[in-house]
């Protein structure tokens, strides 16, 4: 499987302005794997981005 940044990166954009059939169900294939294997990433960032806010208010 790719790695987050060749999946997340230019893969993803460079393959839907091709228009290439096969490499579009080859990266959506990582893709779903990648969120079953990691979870909903960009919401994990957003709960952990507002820990950091909650930490932060609590430091002196």
């Amino acid at each position: 499987m790719s790695s987050i940044h060749h999946l997340y990166g230019v893969a993803i954009t460079d393959a839907i302005a091709k228009g290439d059939l096969s490499e579009l169900k080859k990266l959506a294939a990582e893709a779903e794997a990648h969120v079953q294997q990691y979870g909903d990433i960009p919401t994990l960032l957003t709960h952990l981005k507002l820990e950091i806010a909650k930490a932060e208010a609590r430091k002196p």
